[in-house]
């Protein structure tokens, strides 16, 4: 390898690099991504209104966003959402939408075959167009929670822009996605519908929580994950490779 210095966006990026690649880890810096500066800025009622009226989308719903393949288990939620309607302590109260945000092929197939074996189509809204990112920060912005169970990510972008818009996180204890959402977020197997319909029942009930959850999670990307932070990771990165 003849760079002098490489630069992850994670931390578990970083272990990947050392583990298939053999490289000196004192040779890796770590910088997380930064997110779009929009993600900054407070959305207008404007904005949100035409985006909930244009897409039908109801006060309350959990959300999605991603690409729909196979690492991103998606059929995950709707298995726990199959027993959260059909055998859960809420079984018969639970109406709570889920909004997919995300385009795919043949996994997005086998993910509607699962929704219509289970007849939760009235529960799925899938959108795989919207106007913009200020479309997407207002879908952000009015989700209970942000469900976002994969098996393996490089950062987890959809994590650090939904805490930015005060939005609970669902996700897995995996890879790296407990970096992008902090502390405060709420941690799953992904392999277990049965602790992600926990989780989704914890948001739902537990109230105190969930504002912590709001208010921990949006300090902790504003820390770790504005341009002048990152800018600032970067900008030493240089500086010590000239020094």
């Amino acid at each position: 390898m003849n760079a002098d210095k490489i630069v992850a966006i994670s931390e578990n990026t970083k272990k990947d690099i050392i583990k298939f690649y053999g490289i000196d880890p004192t040779k890796i810096e770590v910088v997380y991504q930064s997110v779009d500066p929009l993600y900054f800025e407070q959305t207008t009622d404007e904005v949100e209104h035409k985006v909930f009226k244009q897409n039908k989308i109801p006060a309350d719903y959990f959300l999605y966003v991603g690409s729909v393949q196979e690492r991103k288990n998606l059929k995950l939620i709707v298995d726990a959402y199959n027993q959260l309607v059909n055998e859960s302590a809420v079984a018969g109260e639970f109406k709570v939408p889920l909004v997919i945000v995300g385009k795919g092929k043949k996994y997005k197939d086998e993910v509607i075959q699962l929704i219509q074996d289970y007849k939760l189509e009235n529960l799925v809204i899938w959108l795989d167009k919207l106007d913009d990112n200020y479309a997407l920060k207002a879908l952000y912005h009015k989700a209970k929670a942000l469900i976002y169970p994969s098996y393996y990510e490089g950062f987890g972008l959809p994590i650090a822009e939904a805490l930015l818009c005060k939005t609970p996180v669902i996700t897995s204890g995996v890879s790296c996605l407990p970096e992008a959402g902090g502390p405060n977020s709420l941690y799953i197997d992904p392999r277990s519908h049965q602790e992600l319909a926990g989780a989704i029942t914890k948001v739902l009930t537990d109230k105190k929580m969930v504002a912590a959850m709001k208010e921990k999670g949006y300090q902790y990307a504003c820390e770790r994950f504005s341009a002048k932070t990152v800018s600032e990771h970067m900008m030493k990165v240089y500086q010590d490779l000239i020094s």
